[in-house]
This record gives structure tokens, sequence and C-alpha cells, in this order.
């Protein structure tokens, strides 16, 4: 498959160990601050492995990485996470990022499917423009792409011992049928989630991941979605 830039699309399990380092390198690591992403040689070994549950398409141009996607299936809960999607600084406004949620609405969801595809993603009403990227800007390429909100307000796990939580955070949803999203599904991956960065004792007992679980239960059965249009009413400001 390609786009109309010319950059060719591959699945991460099809690519070498030397090309994902690129692409890691070149990609993920100047796209997001260190609390927000997770080592190189943990998500080579993982993404590259679909068995693991780990997804991943790179964007190539010239044979070179310039964008991609890297998700994981928690296959208990029935939610896909899309974990990372990035562009090289230079390949922005190329539409890669829109043919990159393309790819894992026409491909992966048909393969993996999933109850839904959820995405965290910084509030811009609460993380400033850095180098790593401009929130805004993420978010309305988002709206754009067909994502609502949920109306949580969440934070992203410690990814590693001695990184921190990152808060203000939002949990976006792709396509969601019918306008909600079973609150068991979500609050399953919660604790998946939680418990795979911080470990059980974390998921069991930490007030704060309590106080965000007893948000998705609080709605019942389903968790209503707001338009983007809302995100500023999710977060205390």
């Amino acid at each position: 498959m390609t786009v109309e830039s010319g950059p060719v699309l591959v699945e991460c399990a099809d690519t070498d160990a030397e090309l994902f380092r690129r692409f890691y390198e070149t990609v993920l690591a100047p796209s997001f601050p260190p609390a927000e992403l997770v080592g190189r040689d943990e998500a080579l070994a993982y993404y590259r492995a679909p068995a693991s549950g780990g997804l991943g398409t790179i964007a190539l141009l010239d044979g070179e990485p310039v964008a991609g996607a890297l998700g994981s299936h928690y296959r208990a809960s029935g939610i896909l996470l899309l974990d990372y999607l990035a562009t090289r600084a230079q390949a922005r406004g190329r539409g890669l990022g829109s043919a990159l949620i393309d790819r894992v609405r026409r491909e992966w969801v048909p393969r993996e499917r999933p109850v839904a595809v959820l995405a965290e993603v910084e509030d811009p009403g609460l993380h400033p423009v850095t180098p790593f990227g401009d929130p805004v800007a993420r978010l309305r390429m988002y709206e754009r792409t067909g994502w609502s909100l949920l109306p949580l307000a969440y934070f992203q796990p410690a990814l590693a011992p001695g990184l921190p939580r990152v808060r203000g955070m939002f949990l976006l949803c792709l396509d969601p049928p019918g306008g909600t999203v079973p609150a068991s599904a979500v609050t399953a991956f919660l604790d998946a989630y939680m418990t795979g960065c911080e470990g059980a004792e974390a998921a069991r007992s930490d007030p704060e991941f309590l106080a965000l679980r007893e948000q998705a239960t609080a709605f019942g059965a389903d968790i209503p979605l707001w338009p983007l249009s809302r995100a500023s009413e999710v977060h205390d400001r």
C-alpha cells in the first residue's frame, strides 16, 4: 500500500531489527518524552512479535522510516490500544498520520476484531508545545480521523521503575459503534495495563488508580463517548 506522497507501509513483523531501531531512534524518540516511551530493546522485542499482542506499521520513504503506528491488543479485555502514532518532523503535513490510522481501521481491526480501539493523547490544556510535538495539532488530527473522547480524567501508568506517571491525558476511541464503549472492557483493560506497568498491588490498592477505575464504572454498563469539542471539560483546570 502506498500513500499519495510515495511512502510504503510495511508491518513491523516483516522488518529486520536494524530498520526497527532506525524507526525508534529517528521517529519515536524525537516524538515522545521519556516518560511516554518504552525502551528501544523492549519495543524491538514486543512490536515485531505479533503473538505477544504487539502490532506495528512503519511508513518508509526511499527505504527509510518516516512515520509509524504501534499498538497492543489486550485480548482478555478486547481493547486494542494505539500505543504510538508518530511522524518525523520533516514529513509532517503529508497525510501520513491519517494513512496510518486508515491502516489500523482497514487491517488491524478486521484481523484482531477488538471490542474497541483506544489511544492515549495529551490534553493540550495541560501539556504545552515542546520539541516532542504540539498537543493541539495532535488532537485536531485525531478529531479529523474519527476519534471520540472517553469522559475520564485519565493518566498513563509509569512505564518503568523510576519513570513518573503521565497525568493530564485523554483516552480516545476510534469509530465507536453506538456512541459508547463497554465499561467492563475498559476496566479490564485498565487493570491489565496498570498491572503490567506498575504491578498487581498498584492495580488492587493505589488510590489514584482506583479513582480512575471508579470513574469508568460510574456510568453503568456503557461509557458514553463525547465529541472532542468537549475535551476541555474532562480535567480540572
